[in-house]
């Protein structure tokens, strides 16, 4: 009978860098192989925050978009497919980060400036925030 009945933790998500004074997290969200493919399970309640809107972004690869911060609030990137480079500043300090197959995800929080850019083929990536969609928002100085 092994594990019939039995529930076992699942660890869902693996936190691999911190920066920016915590207002960037990197982190892999885990999935479950077999021979029909991958499921990434995202359990909301194990997110640092509370998503209120989702969207999803598909690209050309060598597209950059982006190139803002938010006065308020908080993101997750979640890479789908192809690699997705973000260039990163907060207080003129610089960094850049890539997501990929193992380190699919990032939280970026305000005032954090971040750029895109998406390789690969058909690279796409979901974006979940913890505040509803304001333009008036945006902070487009770099630093």
């Amino acid at each position: 009978m092994g594990n019939v009945g039995k529930k076992s933790e699942l660890k869902t998500i693996v936190f691999t860098s911190r920066f920016f004074d915590g207002k960037v997290l990197t982190f892999h969200l885990c999935g479950i192989e077999d021979d029909s493919g991958v499921l990434i399970p995202i359990e909301f309640q194990r997110l640092p925050f509370h998503p209120v809107r989702a969207f999803l972004v598909q690209a050309p690869s060598g597209t950059s978009r982006g190139g803002h911060g938010h006065r308020t609030g908080r993101q997750i990137f979640i890479r789908v497919s192809g690699e997705i480079e973000i260039e990163l500043c907060w207080q003129n300090e610089e960094k850049c980060v890539v997501l990929g197959p193992n380190n699919n995800a990032i939280l970026i929080a305000a005032p954090v400036w971040s750029r895109l850019i998406y390789h690969g083929e058909s690279p796409s990536l979901m974006a979940l925030c913890d505040t509803p969609y304001d333009p008036s928002s945006y902070l487009y100085e770099k630093g």
